[in-house]
């Protein structure tokens, strides 16, 4: 199971967009000192919502990523840079997030 969901978030061993934005996000909270618990406070998230976002189990609205940004303050595209650009066209429901447990879509 744990290896269904590790490839899931990976193609061809490189993390998918959802995982570079929990990872940057992890990263520009923790240089600002912040607990997941106080960056929800500022953001007005539910506690646990800013680490399922972190894990990539959760994928954000535009308002959400405002919200964040606003909390974090700085712009939003800092979010987002380490993203490369994209070479096709995703898939539909690609970056939906996963919770720990739920049956994998699509896959065999």
């Amino acid at each position: 199971m744990w290896l269904l969901e590790k490839c899931r978030k990976t193609l061809y061993g490189v993390p998918n967009a959802l995982v570079l934005f929990g990872r940057q996000l992890r990263k520009l909270r923790e240089s600002r000192h912040l607990s997941q618990e106080r960056l929800a406070e500022l953001c007005d998230f539910q506690t646990n919502q800013i680490g399922r976002i972190e894990r990539a189990e959760r994928t954000v609205s535009f308002e959400g990523i405002m919200r964040i940004s606003y909390g974090l303050s700085m712009p939003p595209a800092e979010l987002f840079k380490l993203i490369p650009a994209a070479k096709r066209l995703p898939r539909k429901g690609q970056y939906s997030g996963e919770k720990k447990g739920s049956p994998k879509r699509g896959l065999p």
